[in-house]
């Protein structure tokens, strides 16, 4: 009798230890993916716990007192394809809110295999396409908590340059991607957007860090190629980032600080009865604020703040109101030191004072209408002013005005879509969007010379049309039809798309997609000198893309992608035929006439091989091979400043948890990432003409045809976890370029030196971050 007593009671051991841990709520509402509809008696269970529920007639779930750590959560429904969560992480300080959509199955399938997922929303096309969640930005290596340098892991894409988060994808440059933000376009939301620059002029989609704090995103998704239907003016890429809401239940307040910023987080019920919240953050550079009390970091001071909020209001019959806004402010000052024996290259003696401030401010409203079909629309306006002054010092260290740079953006967007679900798993979707686009540009140099003038401003009009259906239980097929058309310059660009994705096995996915893009020109190829670019039409790609993915055991997946990208109607020179190109642009301004006359193609292949974080451990590994290739006025066919040829990304890690004391869990974790690359593209100066020139004279003839060395990068992130019954924290030390590697960023005639100088990214960065969340 006492050996049974004893046996019993160590079976109960683990349930013992488990109830000791500290514990929070998951919960959420699961929905149909494309109706929006709650759907009620859908399962939900954790894997490895005796736990479960089952949503109600709103579609409601919730479990209770689930202990700290890391889980995987299958979402089961009748009729609907199963969803595994494979990397739920419950920490004690906060609840863990998530809002599930599931696809329905089509008629007659049989059994597959349940695929893991980052995401708890349907994967939004079957190629070229990530999810990113705020988890990932924080367990990364040296991503600064952003999303955009998150992107840069995955394959075919890389960032700029180290001081900002630009994205080339696929050999295009920064520019030929767009941000979005809650379904609409925005300005370049990002502070100091001049970082990195050759020029020190401002980029149009990067900048030091994103304005938008990761305490304020949901899973965002990032496309790299052949969007669907409803994503236009881009050609390289979009970044599709949402805000979540504030829980509607309880306040929870986050506190950050870290080299990178100071975070003030915090979120709740406006209203408990109609389940009204609120969710809002304020970020200060900590650098910034250290500056301010006195402390000196040298000739160059960087600063920023930002400011962000959202509030989500639920309305009758399932429907919800939001509004939402960000806004921020960052400067670069320089400031040369008097004493010219200290001056070792020409820019020791100007002082320089760069200056941008962005802003948003909109709101959505969602609506099911009946039960097959969704409404949604989001309005918007955005702007973004940058602002720079050169001024040199003269022998008695007198400042003279030398160069002038001032910039405006502002976007007044409005979208709004109608889902209507269809049989057999099918959906269509209309919408429009219709976007007011202003810009005004000045840029003067050596102090009289105009390089750019003008404001001008124009509306851009987007209708498409989106069908999703089944053409037998294993294939599905998409098709769409994108309309561009600009008030200011061009006629209208149809832009048909399709996709068709094939599932031949339980554990297979063949898929082929095929779009045709366009985009609009960056503002100075509107506002040359000559405003030779004034009735610029798009430029335009044929984008085709071939994948085979495979699932593995547990958690992961094997993906191989060949992409083609055949570019046309690209600006080039139209008075003399020489080797500029509009595809090499990331910043800067364009002195001359211009034509819609030019070429480019991006070709290669994608290998990705993912492990998503389960029983402590994960890896993304992929490689890409690739070409990038343009033509301008003279015709020859050139490589582009963006063709490194190769890309390999490695990031792994592992964590440990213990239990230290009763209601006590300590966890330690260590990440790696390794990036090596092939160097981009520079053109020769010419050494006689810029001495004589006394500034960067370019061999243009022989445009990129030299190679900077391969670049190579490691990060590592090491940090320490606790989960105490009220609340939980996290240090964390992230130290981005370990090994202090030299990798260019780009080469110039100093006047000072009398010599080319070769200039060189980020050097070793620690960055030390501490983190609580009650």
């Amino acid at each position: 009798m006492k050996l049974l007593h004893t046996l019993v009671f160590l079976s109960f051991l683990p349930l013992l230890a488990l109830a000791q841990l500290p514990t929070q709520t998951i919960r959420g509402i699961i929905t149909d993916a494309d109706s929006r509809q709650p759907l009620a008696g859908a399962t939900v269970a954790l894997a490895g716990q005796e736990r479960g529920a089952v949503t109600d007639t709103s579609g409601r779930y919730r479990l209770e007192e689930v202990p700290a750590g890391r889980y995987q959560m299958k979402v089961r429904h009748v009729g609907y394809e199963e969803l595994l969560l494979a990397e739920v992480l419950v920490e004690s300080g906060k609840e863990v809110i998530l809002n599930i959509e599931l696809q329905e199955s089509p008629l007659g399938l049989e059994a597959v295999e349940v695929k893991a997922s980052r995401s708890e929303f349907r994967a939004p096309h079957p190629l070229s396409a990530q999810a990113i969640t705020v988890e990932e930005t924080r367990r990364f290596p040296a991503t600064f908590f952003d999303p955009a340098r998150l992107a840069s892991a995955f394959a075919g894409v890389v960032n700029d340059n180290d001081q900002a988060n630009g994205l080339v994808v696929r050999g295009n440059s920064p520019n030929s991607l767009i941000w979005r933000l809650e379904g609409v376009d925005i300005v370049n939301p990002n502070h100091t957007p001049n970082a990195g620059t050759f020029s020190d002029r401002v980029t149009q989609n990067g900048g030091g860090v994103n304005i938008l704090s990761a305490q304020m995103l949901a899973t965002s998704h990032f496309y790299t190629g052949a969007f669907p239907a409803n994503y236009g003016n881009a050609l390289s890429g979009v970044l599709d980032m949402r805000l979540r809401p504030g829980n509607n239940e309880r306040h929870e307040q986050v506190f950050q600080a870290g080299l990178i910023g100071m975070d003030v987080a915090a979120e709740g019920p406006i209203s408990r009865k109609s389940g009204a919240s609120y969710l809002a953050n304020y970020r200060y550079s900590t650098v910034g604020l250290i500056t301010s009390l006195g402390v000196d970091f040298g000739d160059e001071q960087i600063s920023f703040q930002d400011l962000s909020f959202n509030l989500a209001f639920p309305t009758r019959n399932g429907g919800r109101l939001t509004l939402f806004g960000l806004g921020g402010l960052s400067e670069n000052l320089f400031e040369a030191e008097r004493d010219s024996s200290l001056w070792e290259f020409e820019k020791d003696g100007f002082d320089i004072t760069f200056r941008s401030k962005m802003g948003a401010l909109g709101g959505s409203w969602a609506q099911p209408l009946g039960g097959r079909t969704f409404w949604h629309t989001v309005a918007a306006v955005s702007a973004v002013n940058s602002t720079r002054t050169g001024e040199r010092l003269d022998g008695s260290y007198s400042p003279i005005f030398l160069e002038e740079d001032e910039q405006t953006q502002a976007k007044y967007a409005l979208h709004s879509w109608v889902s209507h679900k269809l049989r057999q798993a099918g959906v269509l979707r209309l919408g429009i969007q219709l976007t007011r686009q202003e810009y005004a540009l000045l840029s003067v140099g050596d102090r009289t010379d105009t390089l750019a003038l003008g404001d001008a401003g124009g509306f851009l009009l987007q209708p498409y049309a989106f069908w999703s259906g089944l053409l037998s239980p294993a294939i599905r097929l998409n098709a769409g039809l994108h309309v561009m058309h600009f008030s200011l310059a061009g006629s209208p660009a149809l832009e048909p798309r399709l996709s068709v994705e094939w599932h031949p096995g339980a554990r297979q996915r063949l898929s082929l997609a095929y779009g045709l893009h366009s985009q609009q020109q960056p503002p100075q190829l509107y506002f040359s000198r000559e405003e030779g670019g004034r009735g610029l039409g798009f430029t335009r790609a044929h984008h085709v893309a071939l994948s085979y993915r495979r699932e593995l055991k547990e958690a992961t997946s094997l993906q191989a992608e060949l992409f083609y990208q055949n570019l046309f109607n690209v600006p080039v020179a139209a008075s003399e035929r020489n080797s500029f190109s509009a595809l090499n642009l990331t910043e800067g301004i364009v002195a001359e006439d211009l034509a819609n006359e030019g070429t480019g193609a991006n070709y290669g292949l994608e290998i990705t091989w993912q492990r998503l974080f389960t029983r402590g451990f994960f890896y993304l590994v992929n490689g890409t091979l690739y070409e990038s290739t343009y033509k301008g006025s003279d015709g020859i066919e050139r490589d582009t400043r963006f063709n490194g040829n190769y890309i390999f990304n490695a990031t792994l890690g592992k964590e440990w948890a213990k239990q230290k004391k009763e209601g006590r869990l300590v966890g330690w974790g260590a990440n790696f990432r390794l990036v090596y690359r092939g160097g981009f593209r520079e053109t020769p100066i010419d050494v006689p003409a810029s001495s004589a020139a006394g500034k960067t004279v370019f061999l243009s003839e022989a445009a990129f045809s030299q190679q900077q060395p391969a670049f190579f990068r490691t990060d590592l992130r090491f940090y320490r976890k606790w989960n105490r019954e009220k609340f939980n924290a996290t240090l964390s030390l992230d130290v981005q370029n370990a090994t202090n590697a030299q990798n260019a960023a780009f080469s110039y005639y100093d006047a000072q030196q009398n010599r080319v100088v070769e200039k060189y990214q980020l050097g070793i960065i620690p960055i030390l971050t501490y983190r609580i969340e009650f």
